[in-house]
């Protein structure tokens, strides 16, 4: 029975430390590999436009993104399309680091919905190196669309209002008490320069 023991500890042991082995390997391995990201989400501070999003939120480098075809950015449009538009080129980035996160415009509602229709089928590749340092190919398909923003509500940041009310053509809040503090100010000076003058004619 000792001898079954023995044998059985000498099969186990090295198997044992080989499956410990291997799944720390695979921690690290996926701790390294990149996870890339592409889609479309309501830009947080202009109304009815839409960021095109492209991010590695994985804990490693990709190299040499590429896509199965270009990506649709600048496509404009409420009611309709204007027609236009550009693209992200298949070709993609030479690198997206861990963390790494590209924001482009893609437009409107009904322009982009006029390039990608139901959705656009795209395929990412992209090159990580392992831990064990060799260079390994991935690749991932993904369905670009907009449909879960179809009924995206049309509202301007705190920020970004607080900035256009500064700027903006129409009075606000704001640039009416700037005004204001204009006025007074000038007022002030007006004061002032009385003030100096009634000295000078007291003193002659």
């Amino acid at each position: 029975m000792s001898l079954l023991v023995q044998i059985a500890a000498y099969i186990v042991s090295p198997l044992a430390t080989l499956l410990a082995v291997w799944v720390a390997y695979l921690a690290l391995f996926r701790s390294s590999q990149p996870q890339l990201l592409a889609y479309y989400q309501p830009n947080p501070d202009v109304p009815s436009v839409i960021d095109l999003i492209v991010e590695n939120i994985g804990g490693g480098s990709a190299i040499d993104v590429r896509f199965s075809g270009p990506l649709p950015i600048n496509c404009f449009g409420i009611e309709s399309s204007d027609g236009g538009g550009s693209v992200v080129p298949a070709s993609g980035f030479p690198m997206v680091s861990s963390g790494q996160r590209y924001v482009f415009t893609g437009g409107q509602y009904r322009g982009l919905h006029e390039k990608l229709k139901d959705g656009l089928a795209l395929k990412l590749s992209y090159k990580f190196r392992a831990p064990i340092g060799c260079i390994r190919q991935y690749n991932e398909s993904f369905v670009l669309s907009i449909e879960h923003l179809k009924g995206m509500p049309t509202r301007t940041s705190a920020n970004q209002a607080i900035v256009d009310a500064l700027k903006g053509p129409n009075n606000t809040t704001i640039q009416e008490i700037r005004n204001e503090l204009r006025a007074i100010n000038r007022n002030l000076a007006l004061l002032v320069e009385q003030r100096k003058q009634n000295d000078k004619d007291d003193g002659a």
